[in-house]
């Protein structure tokens, strides 16, 4: 069967504002204590449309000689929020003045949020009251997307600020792989990578290829080379692709991640994480 798409336009919605900014997005504050999130702020009042696809994309939170390990949530609803994607590690994200690719973290999910949603984010990390830039980008509208688009996020491998620890291996060879879940909690289709330096605050120019397995010690690998980069300036942006890696993982599957390092490993340990949607 010959499967024709819905024609119609793809409606596309932000709160990154109209015109270029180094301070484009919505600013988050960080907690008053490292494992406690901050204040929930409002991204957009109120969807415009259904939108089918959420990006997500944070910065401005690393500082030179700083440990800047952090995670960010996305909520949705009124005053009392109701988490959507919970733990984001944005830690060690750059500033928009680094220039394109240098200082973002960025994540997909393909997600339903129904028209006239409220958005907001907030912040828990090392640095502690200290505001960073969250940026979202919607798509839908009135076409049906070509994939399977889920309601929730569950994430694996955080405790607030910081992931699990993960050692990447070094000058290009392969990581052990490192377990984030010994058993999924339920059913997903999805799966999106998180990625921050760990406590090192002197961080080298590195580049970093990120696996993701599913099943016991000898993992079944589902998606490679996810990749990441730090420089001198302590600051990480990724991943790059962005794009989930689709596949049906059942309710008790255990997860896990591996790295590769194309230099001589920082001091630091590194800090992973996986975000699965259903």
């Amino acid at each position: 069967m010959l499967w024709v798409p819905q024609k119609g336009k793809l409606l596309v919605e932000h709160n990154t504002g109209t015109v270029g900014s180094l301070t484009a997005g919505t600013s988050v504050t960080t907690g008053a204590a490292s494992s406690t999130k901050g204040t929930a702020v409002q991204l957009i009042a109120s969807t415009a449309f259904e939108a089918y696809w959420l990006t997500v994309i944070a910065y401005a939170y690393g500082n030179t000689a700083t440990d800047s390990q952090g995670c960010l949530d996305i909520l949705t609803g009124a005053a009392t929020e109701e988490v959507l994607i919970p733990n984001l590690l944005m830690g060690f994200c750059g500033t928009q003045a680094l220039g394109p690719g240098r200082g973002h973290k960025r994540w997909d999910f393909p997600l339903y949020i129904p028209a006239g949603s409220r958005l907001a984010a907030q912040a828990a990390g090392m640095r502690l009251s200290t505001a960073m830039r969250v940026m979202v980008f919607l798509y839908g509208g009135d076409g049906i997307p070509h994939y399977q688009v889920g309601t929730k996020v569950t994430t694996y491998g955080v405790t607030v600020p910081v992931g699990t620890t993960v050692v990447p291996g070094a000058s290009g060879a392969e990581g052990a792989w490192t377990q984030i879940s010994a058993s999924s909690s339920e059913n997903h289709f999805a799966i999106v990578p998180s990625f921050q330096p760990g406590t090192d605050t002197t961080l080298n120019t590195l580049a970093y290829a990120y696996d993701i397995g599913i099943g016991a010690a000898t993992e079944e690998e589902i998606a490679q080379s996810y990749w990441y980069a730090v420089n001198a300036d302590e600051a990480m942006f990724g991943a790059i692709n962005s794009m989930p890696t689709f596949q049906d993982i059942p309710s008790g599957t255990r997860l896990s991640v591996r790295v590769s390092n194309s230099g001589v490993n920082d001091l630091g340990n590194y800090n992973g994480a996986l975000h699965c949607v259903s």
